[in-house]
């Protein structure tokens, strides 16, 4: 009985890239959102948010959605300091949308 169950859980390793590309989506996506001007912003955090949704749907255990969170923070962080340098580097000022007007 125990190796039908261990046939039908996914590897470890297909979980883990589950949990990184989900991240990296997340964490990319939320970047996206605070470098776009506009009403058009709130499009990639919706998409954030889905994609969250559809994570959590997927795996059920408090570790994983754990982990998925601290990641995408992590991406999120790690993207827009790499988006900042680009545009710094390339002589484009940054524009400070959080506190920008709608």
């Amino acid at each position: 009985m125990n190796e039908l169950e261990e046939l039908n859980e996914p590897s470890r390793f297909r979980t883990a890239m589950g949990v990184l590309f989900y991240s990296l989506a997340c964490g990319l996506l939320l970047s996206i959102f605070s470098f776009v001007p506009g009403l058009f912003r709130y499009a990639f955090s919706l998409g954030a948010l889905l994609l969250g949704i559809r994570f959590f749907r997927n795996y059920e255990k408090l570790s994983l959605r754990v982990i998925f969170i601290v990641l995408s923070i992590v991406f999120y962080f790690i993207t827009a300091v790499i988006v900042s340098i680009v545009l710094f580097m390339q002589g484009m000022p940054v524009q400070d949308t959080a506190l920008a007007p709608l």
